[in-house]
């Protein structure tokens, strides 16, 4: 089975590794932007773990919405039985789907409609958490100035990039 590098969460041990390093570097995100005349500290430590978790909800969510695009593919609905099957399958596929799917499973790059849809997911999923991340800063009665900048920091920072680097980079299966 090739393993998109988006679906490496589901390999425990990596999950171990990462999720550590991902809780420091979103602590980091919210402790730095914000100005000394607040109380740091203080905020970082209540906010931290709303912002942590909506950040690895939206990293899942990009991870779901790509996993589930795999499944309008003709090959994955039809559960081919054998290879002649799938022969089959790919020959009646037009080229432009195979590149499609191929994009979103190696390397969205190799296809203008794999990279179209998978910098749509980045783009949706960036809006939204700097949104929710908004509405979390604005609960701490910071400035909208401050409000505004941690968010922007917040987000690009927490963004779900690993679903634009190409799983062909770590697999030569693909």
């Amino acid at each position: 089975m090739i393993m998109p590098v988006w679906l490496m969460w589901l390999i425990p041990p990596v999950v171990f590794m990462i999720i550590p390093l991902k809780m420091l570097i979103d602590w980091f995100a919210i402790y730095l932007p914000l100005d000394k005349k607040y109380k740091r500290k203080e905020i970082t430590v209540k906010a931290s773990w709303k912002i942590w978790l909506t950040d690895i909800g939206l990293n899942l969510a990009a991870v779901g919405i790509m996993y589930a695009a795999l499944f309008i593919d003709p090959l994955f609905r039809s559960n081919p039985a054998s290879f002649d099957d799938v022969k089959e399958i790919s020959n009646a596929t037009p080229d432009w789907i195979v590149a499609f799917f191929e994009g979103v499973i190696a390397n969205p790059f190799n296809s203008i409609y794999s990279m179209i849809f998978v910098l749509l997911v980045f783009i949706i999923i960036i809006f939204i958490q700097f949104k929710i991340t908004q509405k979390i800063y604005a609960k701490f009665g910071l400035e909208d100035k401050q409000i505004s900048r941690s968010s922007i920091i917040s987000t690009l920072l927490m963004a779900p990039w690993i679903i634009i680097i190409p799983t062909s980079l770590f697999s030569s299966i693909i």
